[in-house]
């Protein structure tokens, strides 16, 4: 019985029970509207699923065995199968990633926080506000999620040790939480936010990735950010809210920003790349440059000139991750080439037509179904990958535009009631040695963030059918 709880010994059964799987797929009569390509394929990604639950081995490596048996297998060519790594979604990745390393390393991330946070009552009330709305206005400047949460969490920390707050009292834990919903859980509001988001439009139709810029991105997440932005701060208000309000020392926010000292010149530097590179974003449509050369332009001017240095660029890009979006995203190419997106869609649109015909009932069901899939997948680039494959084929002749199906998948694959599920929420909370909050109260965090996301998606149900997202 012991022996089963060894993760060497769960990794050895999930890797047999993965292979075995693949080879009797593989070796099965094809199913109807299938060939023996197909169910090659088919076998290869029910397998690479079961390396990832059962964390045989890092994420990154089962894809790129995933990617390279196809082409071993003669299944697709080398440039279908590794066809994503020139696509825009995964330079972008790059890019964005490179432009964040300058925005948190030369510590404008927390200058842009502390002159948000000074505009706002020094009590709870005032602060935790605060500190939501400062993640979410620093949120677009930095897609990784785990580098802004470890930045900001000893700021959350710094503002309830100074307001006398005892640690994991419930004011702690609503400080922390507010911090976590802004800095983090805000990022599916803009497309540069998180590189879950390029995953999420990396998987789509090339025509409905040009129609997702970064404004547009934007313009169809404004009913669920409201809807989050509000519902948080008045949820946590409620369950965490001190009985009696203290206020922050007046000086404080004054303090830390003189602690910072001047801008340096590359703080400088970088405030004026990451201004030009927002707004050029903001304009893709009407100028027609790619998102992507505008941060892969960016992340290059800033290590020209010294902002990024090629140390900070070999080892401060989490490559793994990189590696692995590129990889989801070529399923996006393989998938329909070998026909498993129709077989997909024909065989479970009957089952799930009912949902279909209703936009209320579907989001709903599809945020049940992300939450319950988050207990088997810890990867989140793997969970939103797989359920967004799965579910794109069923729009077919709907009138359902597939950014609902992956915008509702990001939102809802953020969850954290046990704290395994949630690689961002570990790293933020282990920031701070987990000071702030206690298990319990964090798993209400992330009950408080899973009514929040539902209620934002049913609010945008009647705003994506006036914009005519929804047939």
């Amino acid at each position: 019985m012991n022996s089963l709880k060894n993760p060497s010994t769960k990794k050895i059964i999930g890797a047999i029970i993965g292979l075995v799987f693949a080879v009797a797929i593989a070796f099965l009569p094809p199913f109807e509207g299938l060939d023996q390509k197909s169910m090659i394929v088919l076998g290869t990604l029910v397998c690479a699923i079961i390396f990832w639950i059962a964390d045989v081995m890092p994420d990154f490596a089962v894809s790129l065995i995933m990617c390279a048996s196809w082409v071993v297998l003669g299944v697709v060519p080398f440039n279908d199968a590794f066809s994503q790594f020139s696509g825009t979604s995964w330079w972008m990745v790059i890019g964005g990633l490179g432009i964040g390393i300058a925005v948190s390393g030369t510590g404008l991330m927390k200058r842009i926080a502390l002159h948000v946070m000074k505009f706002f009552p020094t009590t709870f009330k005032g602060q935790s506000l605060a500190v939501l709305l400062a993640g979410l206005i620093v949120s677009p400047t930095i897609p990784s999620t785990n580098a802004k949460g470890s930045i900001a969490a000893p700021l959350s920390l710094s503002i309830s040790d100074t307001m006398g707050y005892e640690r994991k009292s419930k004011a702690s834990a609503g400080l922390f939480l507010s911090m976590f919903f802004g800095f983090v859980c805000a990022s599916p509001i803009f497309l540069s936010a998180t590189f879950m988001n390029y995953v999420g439009r990396g998987l789509l139709d090339e025509s409905v990735q040009k129609q997702l810029t970064w404004g547009n991105w934007f313009l169809y997440a404004l009913p669920w950010s409201v809807v989050f932005i509000a519902g948080s701060y008045f949820a946590i208000k409620h369950f965490f809210g001190p009985k009696n309000d203290i206020k922050l020392p007046g000086d404080f926010l004054k303090n830390q920003l003189k602690e910072l000292g001047a801008m340096s010149k590359n703080e400088k530097i970088t405030a004026v790349i990451l201004i030009v590179t927002l707004i050029l974003w903001m304009l893709e449509k009407r100028t027609g440059i790619s998102s992507a050369v505008i941060a892969i332009l960016a992340v290059s001017i800033l290590v020209g000139l010294k902002v990024i240095t090629v140390a900070d660029f070999k080892n401060k890009i989490p490559w793994n991750a990189v590696i692995f979006i590129g990889c989801a995203l070529n399923l996006g190419t393989v998938l329909p080439k070998v026909g498993i997106d129709q077989w997909i869609g024909s065989t479970l649109t009957p089952v799930i037509e009912p949902v279909l015909q209703n936009p209320y009932i579907l989001v709903v069901v599809l945020a049940l179904l992300v939450y319950a899939i988050r207990f088997l997948l810890v990867s989140l680039s793997a969970a939103v990958t797989i359920f967004i494959l799965i579910v794109l084929p069923l729009l077919a002749n709907t009138g359902i535009n597939p950014f609902i199906i992956t915008f509702a998948t990001i939102t809802s694959v953020n969850i954290w009631i046990l704290q395994y599920q949630n690689p961002p929420f570990l790293t933020t909370y282990y920031a701070i040695d987990g000071k702030m909050a206690t298990a319990k109260q964090t798993m209400l965090g992330s009950v408080i963030y899973m009514a929040v996301n539902i209620v934002g998606l049913l609010i945008s149900v009647p705003f994506w059918q006036w914009l005519g997202l929804l047939g």
